[in-house]
């Protein structure tokens, strides 16, 4: 298993990396079960920690191969 970066939400809204705020990361979070999401959210006693690289790649999957 690699050894992946993890952030908070709050770190991953302030990175600047990506475009979300952190009401939209809540939301995602929130639904996680539903969009997918949940293979790159990690549960860490009660914080949740996104895994980059596997955010990454959750976020490519979204595009719907029409641009």
């Amino acid at each position: 298993m690699s050894n992946g970066l993890y952030q908070t939400p709050k770190q991953l809204v302030a990175s600047g990396r990506y475009p979300f705020t952190i009401g939209q990361i809540r939301h995602l979070l929130l639904y996680r079960h539903r969009n997918g999401l949940e293979g790159a959210v990690r549960k860490v006693g009660k914080r949740l920690m996104f895994r980059i690289d596997l955010f990454d790649q959750w976020i490519e999957s979204q595009t719907s191969g029409k641009v």
